[in-house]
């Protein structure tokens, strides 16, 4: 990390952006890091897990124990009608089970009988328990449940997200090499023109060639100098697009100089590997299970089942138990006077005749898990197929790319006997011109493959949703 912190200021500072005779080559790894700490995208989804935290939070909030009072009294005509204070303390538990105590102190000239305490007040402790809708599960344990889900599927939901911009990257970074090594032909090719041209003027005034191939040669030239330009332009253009990935702290973003280049494919260490039928095969088998989208969906149904089971709760009838114990406060031992023969308890029933509202609900979302099933039937298909597709297209890339390597090698040879017979008289300028062009355009070719195959790698690893 250090070297990398170093390769920064080296590099990446706008304060030191000045070009270098030796610029540093930007590794995929180091583009990799910089994403990793530094990138809004990634900073995005370091938020998601925080949120799925708050979430769960949120919903434990529902378990918290409260405190509640309440005071009401009526005065009227100079006299006392009433005065009910009433203070207490109320603790949900997870099975549906209340814990309650409090405080009455109630009096005046007109209070309701039912209302009538002791001088000194009335303590209360009791329960309240839910015996039939709500017994397995309510609207609080079912938020709690799901908000727990979310918080589970925060991880996937920013693998998915770093998947992608993993993928978005390396695609450009692999473009950058492209354009920075087909530039580097174009200009080796110019290079090759003025000296071929240098070499037929020589030969002019020596009166060895005629005019017309000081012309042919410097056609040539010119040529080569637009594809040059025009690979110059792109590679510009490409080194643009991949700074867009490269951000520092406060949301700074940064710009490739001069100071930095691609490696050449001759710096890379590009193994042509491919998987076997078998890896493969337990590469498609895994996606259910480790794709961060089937994992998405796992986490959506899971949160589904459980608002499947509260809605099927609410076919049940309602049937609550309340029973509280009233003790009197009096001297100095606070359960003096208690007495099991003191409670007030009560029961509460009730269920719609037609459940009509309820048994829609139930319906309602046992389709919509119908449907997340059949979206998560389609959607691992296509991960697979996409598996699949960049698999293909790797193995076809491979032997593209060996089959170009021969031609370039073929292509050389060519082009060096070539240039034996017009040394010994026995070709032309525009035959070694045609083998030179042909022995470029392969050399661009296999540039194009390679990076083709290169891309094709990572997009295998990025449909497995592994790149992260």
């Amino acid at each position: 990390m250090q070297m990398r912190y170093l390769l920064f200021l080296i590099a990446f500072v706008p304060t030191l952006l000045q070009a270098q005779d030796n610029p540093k080559i930007l590794t995929q790894e180091q583009l990799i890091w910089f994403i990793e700490n530094y990138h809004p995208v990634a900073a995005q989804g370091k938020l998601i897990l925080n949120q799925g935290e708050s979430t769960v939070r949120k919903a434990q909030g529902n378990f918290d124990p409260y405190v509640q009072s309440s005071l009401d009294q009526k005065y009227f005509d100079q006299k006392d009608y009433y005065s009910i204070l009433n203070a207490g303390l109320k603790i949900p538990t997870w099975y549906g089970i209340e814990l309650k105590t409090g405080y009455n102190q109630n009096n005046g000239d007109y209070l309701n009988p039912e209302n009538t305490v002791p001088q000194n007040g009335l303590w209360y402790a009791g329960v309240s328990v839910t015996l039939g809708q709500g017994l397995f599960i309510d609207k609080r344990r079912a938020t709690l449940k799901q908000a727990q889900i979310f918080a589970e599927s925060t991880l996937a939901e920013r693998q998915k997200l770093m998947n992608d911009l993993y993928f978005d990257a390396i695609k450009q970074y692999w473009k950058w090499i492209e354009a920075w090594n087909q530039y580097l032909v174009y200009e080796e090719s110019v290079e090759l023109a003025k000296t071929r041209l240098n070499a037929i003027k020589r030969s002019f005034v020596f009166g060895d060639k005629p005019a017309i191939d000081t012309l042919e040669a410097f056609i040539q030239v010119q040529n080569r100098q637009f594809n040059r330009n025009q690979s110059l332009l792109n590679y510009q253009n490409t080194t643009l697009e991949l700074s867009n990935f490269l951000w520092y702290e406060n949301n700074t973003p940064l710009e490739i100089s001069d100071s930095l280049r691609p490696p050449t494919f001759n710096e890379l260490n590009n193994n042509l590997e491919s998987l076997n039928a078998d890896e493969l095969q337990n590469l498609v088998g895994e996606l259910a299970e480790t794709h961060p989208d089937m994992q998405l969906y796992n986490y959506k149904l899971g949160s589904m089942e459980i608002e499947r089971r509260l809605k099927a709760e609410g076919l049940k009838p309602t049937l609550n138990l309340n029973y509280n114990a009233l003790n009197e406060p009096t001297g100095s031992d606070f359960f003096n006077n208690y007495s099991i023969e003191n409670y007030k308890w009560g029961v509460e029933f009730s269920i719609p005749l037609f459940l009509r509202k309820e048994r829609g609900d139930l319906q309602l979302t046992k389709f919509k898990i119908q449907e997340t099933e059949y979206g998560q039937q389609q959607k691992l298909v296509e991960l697979q197929n996409k598996v699949r597709s960049y698999y293909n297209e790797q193995k076809n890339l491979q032997d593209q790319v060996k089959l170009f390597t021969d031609a370039v090698n073929n292509y050389n040879l060519l082009l060096k006997g070539e240039i034996q017979k017009f040394n010994s008289g026995e070709s032309s300028l525009f035959l070694i011109n045609s083998r030179e062009i042909n022995l470029i355009n392969a050399r661009i070719k296999l540039i194009e493959i390679t990076t083709n195959y290169n891309i094709a790698s990572t997009g295998l690893t990025w449909a497995t949703g592994k790149l992260f």
